[in-house]
């Protein structure tokens, strides 16, 4: 599963960027163009599943051996059960070796944010385009 997920990734950031360039090429403006907006739709939701991923898998496989051997932290099992930084959440994404040190790095979880919304935002936009086109060549 892990494997279509990432076949999808990489055939989706060139397919998102190619119709942003074919889009943004057209006569009218490039923020009317429902191709540039999907373009950006699906580029941002590929980069924001890549950044979930990145963050999800941030511990390696044992988090305790990251931390103790790779980082050189004290690992503290008591804390993470008491205070839910145990990697189990799909988001906000934590995965903390102690009440200091969080393996997820600090930028994923607003990345995530800023570009789910970019893509929703551009997602709507295109479909408002695309009414809008409709119904103009219905009357």
């Amino acid at each position: 599963m892990l494997e279509l997920v990432l076949i999808g990734l990489v055939l989706a950031i060139p397919a998102g960027l190619l119709m942003l360039y074919l889009g943004v090429r057209q006569p009218p403006p490039w923020h009317k163009q429902p191709a540039v907006l999907l373009g950006a739709a699906l580029t941002s939701a590929s980069l924001a599943a890549m950044a979930w991923g990145f963050g999800i898998f941030s511990g390696g496989l044992d988090v305790q051996e990251t931390c103790e051997l790779t980082l050189h932290i004290t690992y503290d099992q008591a804390w993470r059960d008491r205070t839910g930084a145990d990697g189990t959440s799909y988001f906000p994404l934590s995965n903390a070796c102690n009440e200091h040190i969080d393996l997820v790095p600090a930028w994923v979880n607003p990345a995530i944010v800023a570009l789910a919304v970019l893509a929703v935002g551009a997602l709507v936009l295109a479909f408002f385009r695309i009414a809008s086109a409709i119904l103009r060549k219905g009357n």
